[in-house]
């Protein structure tokens, strides 16, 4: 089997490695969906680039309940300016614009072949996903290899995930991948000829290829975001000297229906925001019906750039992270200046964007400068770059890619690098105006040129802030406990791989904290346009040069309803933002990443994408929860049974690098949302944790409220966390405050202890309840659905809590078990053993097997969770261990079971302990069963010299024997320590084994006897025996069944619930989704049989209806859904009802009332 495996690995990585090097191309045919829901964010998002779509496959932008829609689509553009040649033909030289747009609805023109043929767009790239786009907690939709990273496969054949944070590396709770390309967008091949890739022909479009990935986490401080990360790779030859990235946003908050007709929208380029907001505040009920919660308390939805294009070159500090003393742009860096004579000019390499300085001389002359000819006359020559004119026009200069002043840097530009203004032409209102001034280099004074933050990359093989493997605040480098650099893993960056890398002491790109992993080590953009159109359809995705033009930076565009950065009234608008200008050279990636920020107000809205910025800045090392334990619920008579595996006890966790496992909490809700339970407030009063029904915690003295710094306080907007009261661990509860019938969702979310000191708080698990199109629910693993009900009529529970059949062993104790679920004991008998280790000369079990005897199938091969109690469950059933014995200093005499065999007289008491005498080694605890044989004569001797023991043989009337085998006892050595020949207070007895290897046990008397031991006399020593390998177990289990014989009896239970059923009921789901109507109708019988005929009939004895219950033993119920056999609703009145049970012949009857 093992060589079956390992041959399958070699043909997986022999065709995978093909595969790699030649990434398919993007085409429609391999469209699909998901659906990220990972915390109160829910959308539905298509690996062709569109998030909110397609509509059909789930919610389009969710916030705290499913219906509760924000967002119409939003999808990523690429614009590019192809390099200028005479595409035309006709002896000119052109300029040409591409923005690559997605397949998106409900826009004006989409960007389409003559007659509509195909999209001419972004598409996805095959072998990325199964059924679904690719989603980290759900590993059916994963392919069987990565085409970009085929050799990620595990020992047994299968993919390993392929995540942001390397090899198998899941730290968010919910991750998605898939890739795309434009291969499709055929463009500018049909319409110029135009080929991206000299290398390869048959590739269309810009060569552009999209990694994209969805990233959520649970914890409430990043419970309403989730975060969208694209990677974007030039896999061409062509050299985009100009390139631009956004995103198209349509607004719909408040869908469906006519919610769009009062959004409004705006931006905040301090924090590279832009967002969203129904102006009223209201979602009207004709438009959105199925609207939870306030219909005046609707929130607001942010798209911020957390991560965007990075200018490593330009010479401005873009993203405001220098921490230097340089110069802020002000007013005067933007105005117009005459070139004068001996004026210092800074030029710039077109190769490597090396600085040099050059002196104006007198005369004319021609210098180059980016590649690009400049003619400068003396007192002549204007200076200009991204200055305001007097018509309030910024000029062209400041995004052509150039430095046109001369002064080191590329592109300045008043509205992006100092003033956000913007009037309205005709009547010259003020519009926007924002004063936001960043710093640069100062090439001509020749500072801060070095500083690695002014002009950072995350492909320049530096660690630019120095944070790989270094305390963020000491800078002191950090090792794990072999010695090994913490971020020292390999370009895989998974430890223990042996990859590229790993272990070398310096850093390697795919490592943690270092260049592709660094979201630090890029001198991001940031927003650079917002382009706010009215009406919605207002635009076309063929139009290239227009779609540029909307893009380009220093372009912010409102209409008119937003006057002085105030929006005056809602109306039908969306929006196109944007990051540019950058170059895209062959092979080079950039980056960008966006977040949906939800939020109850514009201010709480900024201070989630604040949060979020947080988190991106800390490279997501959002601080990971344990590993999420699987739940199992079972339903019970008025009660709820649920137990769940110990997974999650021995996580590490990925920052902190130790296992912080604290406790469980348990969530149960009548709402799949659990929304009903959110009532832990920040200290703005604002819900953001649940409710716990239970909690289970450690017993090691971690208690109480989490107490953090001030520091992570303020962060966490003063959200306690209360880490439990010392409880101890259960794997089990049973939930009895529930009524049979009633649907309820239970989630189990481990808990880590957190890490005031290191600015850490508790992270939990996430826990999520999909609702399908269909009504039907998808709980994740650590959580249910379920409904309790009554067991059927005569329902024979199977026997618990029994003691074990000891087969073999001598052990001290004997194990019991318990039932938990009593619906999955099957009928069978098991045999438990165990697996020991030797300590201090004893052996003593650690592990424990199990085995079915009935199938003879292994349920435990090794189960090292070895307690008292709160074992592994199987088979519905724990087993309970008297642990106090498995560990070697309890192994000493078994002081009830040791005595003297005969009660004539008062013979000396007597004190066990081990063999201890100095100098020489202690004595080994051996598990044995011991009698000391006494006769009438002295004529026996101790052994002399045992074990190299200076005592000589002494005549005694003694002799020891090791009786664990009654049949056969076995004479065992002894020394004897003795004042005389008569049994004395203070004499001892110490006892080698049988092969005199080694001294054992010390038996020392007192002298408080009325006679001496004598012919007749035997000292029985029994040793409490840990168990060990040589216990063996045995018990046999009986499944529940219907007893045939108290059926007739217990028939006078059935009932009808509710009864009278009155309009609606508790015992009634909600209509899934967006579907509207009446809902279910329903009532309940119980305490049925297993097997009976019900027929409901009218007040004249009409049959209305005949229900047959085949249920399991241990659901005992039936529903009604108040229709007839014709599927008709049946009118409210009073019914009838007669239950049969075939198998005994017992009849019930009864009414029912429909109350209007």
């Amino acid at each position: 089997m093992k060589k079956s495996k390992l041959v399958f690995l070699l043909i997986i990585i022999a065709i995978t490695s093909l595969e790699a090097q030649n990434i398919g191309k993007g085409t429609a045919i391999e469209q699909k969906s998901n659906v990220h829901n990972g915390n109160r964010v829910m959308t539905v998002f298509s690996n062709w680039g569109v998030i909110a779509q397609p509509g059909t496959e789930g919610p389009a932008g969710g916030w705290k309940y499913v219906t509760n829609k924000y967002v119409g689509d939003v999808s990523p553009l690429v614009g590019l300016s192809l390099p200028i040649k005479d595409y035309n033909l006709d002896g000119k030289l052109d300029t040409l614009y591409s923005v690559v747009t997605t397949n998106v609805t409900g826009h004006g023109d989409g960007d389409m072949a003559p007659g509509n043929s195909k999209p001419w767009t972004f598409q996805p790239i095959p072998g990325f996903a199964i059924d679904k786009i690719a989603m980290s907690h759900q590993p059916k939709t994963w392919p069987l290899f990565w085409p970009d990273q085929p050799t990620w496969i595990d020992e047994n054949g299968h993919a390993e995930w392929n995540g942001y944070f390397g090899r198998g590396q899941m730290n968010a709770d919910q991750e998605s991948y898939f890739m795309m390309d434009d291969n499709e967008d055929e463009r500018f091949y049909t319409n110029y000829k135009f080929l991206p890739d000299s290398t390869d022909p048959s590739r269309k479009g810009q060569a552009i290829r999209v990694a994209a990935r969805g990233l959520q986490w649970s914890d409430f401080l990043a419970q309403d975001v989730i975060f969208w990360l694209y990677e974007i790779t030039n896999i061409g030859t062509t050299v985009y000297n100009q390139a631009v990235f956004g995103a198209m946003v349509g607004t719909y908050v408040g869908l469906p229906g006519n919610e769009y007709l009062d959004d409004a929208s705006f931006f905040n380029i301090r924090d590279n925001i832009t967002y969203s907001w129904d102006y009223d505040h209201y979602v009207n009920a004709s438009a959105n019906p199925l609207w939870q919660g306030p219909r005046n308390e609707v929130g607001y939805v942010a798209y911020s750039f957390l991560e965007s294009p990075g200018n490593k070159y330009d010479g401005i500090d873009n993203d405001g992270d220098s921490k230097g003393s340089e110069s802020k742009f002000t007013e005067d860096d933007f105005k117009e200046s005459i070139l004068k004579p001996g004026q210092k000019l800074i030029l710039i390499s077109k190769d490597n964007y090396e600085r040099s300085v050059f002196v104006m001389p007198n005369n004319e002359v021609e210098v180059e400068s980016l590649g690009k000819k400049f003619k400068l006359i003396p007192n002549t020559t204007i200076l200009s770059e991204g200055n305001i004119n007097k018509q309030g026009i910024l000029n062209k200069n400041a995004y052509d890619g150039y430095d046109n002043d001369f002064d080191g840097l590329i592109d300045e530009n008043y509205q992006l690098h100092y003033r956000q203004y913007k009037i309205e032409a005709t009547t010259k209102k003020v519009l926007i105006d924002t004063l936001n001034p960043v710093k640069y280099t100062n090439y001509f004074a020749g500072l801060n040129r070095v500083n690695g933050m002014i002009d950072e990359g995350r492909d320049d093989g530096i660690d630019n802030d120095n944070d790989w493997s270094r305390d963020l605040k000491t800078g002191i480098l950090l090792y794990d406990e072999n010695g090994v650099l913490i971020d020292d893993t390999g370009k895989d960056g998974k430890a223990n791989t042996k990859d590229e890398g790993e272990n070398n002491g310096i850093p390697t790109n795919g490592e943690a904290n270092f260049d592709k992993t660094d979201v630090d080590e890029s001198d991001q953009i940031g927003l650079t346009s917002f382009h706010y159109f009215v009406p919605a359809n207002d635009i076309n995705f063929a139009n290239d040069s227009e779609m540029w033009r909307k893009m380009k930076p220093g372009t912010f565009d409102v209409p008119t309803s937003v006057q002085n950065n105030v929006a005056t009234r809602g109306e039908d608008g969306d929006f196109i933002y944007g990051s540019g200008y950058f170059p895209l050279l062959p092979g080079s990636v950039e980056r960008f990443s966006l977040a949906f920020s939800f939020g109850e107000d514009y201010q709480t809205t900024i201070k989630t994408k604040r949060i979020a910025q947080t988190i991106y800045n800390a490279n997501y090392n959002f601080p990971k929860p344990p590993n999420m334990p699987t739940l199992t619920a079972t339903p019970g008579d008025k009660k709820v049974i649920l137990y769940w595996d110990k997974v999650a006890e021995s996580s590490i966790d990925p920052v902190t690098r130790e296992v912080d496992f604290e406790g469980y909490l348990i969530y149960k809700s009548t709402d799949p949302n659990f929304n009903d339970i959110m009532k832990i407030t920040d200290r703005d009063g604002n819900p953001k944790r649940f409710q716990a029904l239970k909690q289970f915690d450690l017993k090691d003295g971690v208690k109480g409220l989490f107490m953090p710094s001030q520091e992570l306080l303020e962060l966490r907007n003063g959200v306690p966390f209360y880490l439990g009261d010392d409880t101890g661990i259960q794997n089990s509860y049973v939930d009895e405050d529930v009524l049979n019938g009633v649907t309820y969702f239970y989630a189990i979310c481990a808990y880590d202890k957190g890490l005031a000191e290191k600015n850490i708080f508790p992270a939990e698990n996430s826990h999520i309840i999909s609702l399908d199109i269909t009504g039907k629910f998808s709980p994740g693993i650590n959580c249910a659905v379920i409904t309790p009900n009554a067991p059927v009529a005569g329902y024979t529970p199977p026997s618990d809590g029994k003691t074990l059949n000891r087969v073999m062993g001598n052990s001290k104790t004997i194990p019991s078990y318990s039932i938990i679920d009593p619906n999955k004991v099957k009928t069978a008998e098991y045999e438990v053993s165990f697996i020991d280790s030797v300590q201090n000369g004893v052996s003593i079990a650690y592990a424990y097997r199990v085995k079915n005897k009935t199938d003879g199938v292994e349920i435990f091969k090794k189960n090292l969770y070895f307690k008292k109690s709160n074992n592994d469950v199987f088979d519905g059933i724990t087993l309970n261990f008297d642990t106090r014995f498995q560990y070697s200093d309890s192994v000493k005499a078994d002081i009830e079971n040791s005595n003297w065999n005969s009660s004539v007289g008062k013979l000396p008491r007597f004190n066990v302990q081990p063999f201890n005498f100095v100098g020489y080694p202690k004595g080994v605890r051996e598990t044995e069963s011991y009698a000391i044989v006494f006769s009438k004569l002295y004529n026996k001797l101790s052994t002399p010299n045992l074990l190299k023991l200076p005592l000589g043989a002494k005549k005694t009337n003694i002799e020891v024997y090791n009786i664990s085998n009654p049949s056969i006892p076995i004479k065992l050595p002894f020394a004897y320590v003795t004042l005389d020949t008569l049994l004395n207070r203070g004499d001892r007895i110490m006892m080698a084994t049988a092969d005199t290897t080694a001294f054992t046990w010390t038996i020392e008397f007192a002298g408080d006897s009325t006679r001496i031991p004598t012919e007749g006399d035997t000292l029985y020593i029994s040793i409490n025996r840990p168990i060990s390998s040589k216990d063996i177990f045995s018990f046999t289990t009986n499944s529940s069944f219907a007893n045939e014989s108290l059926i007739p009896d217990q028939m006078s239970r059935i009932k009808v619930v509710p009864n009278p059923y009155i309009v609606t009921n508790i015992y009634e789901h909600p209509l899934p989704g967006d579907i509207r109507g009446r809902g279910e109708r329903v009532i309940n019988f119980i305490h049925l049989p297993a097997n009976c005929k019900i027929s409901i009939f009218t007040g004249r004895g009409n049959l209305v209806k005949e229900i047959y219950h085949d249920g399991s033993i241990d659901d005992g119920s039936a529903s009604w859904d108040l229709s007839s056999s014709e599927g008709l609703d049946v009118a409210y009145g009073i019914y009838f009802y007669i239950v049969e049970d075939p198998l005994t012949g017992a009849k019930k009857t009864g009414k029912i009332a429909l109350i209007k």
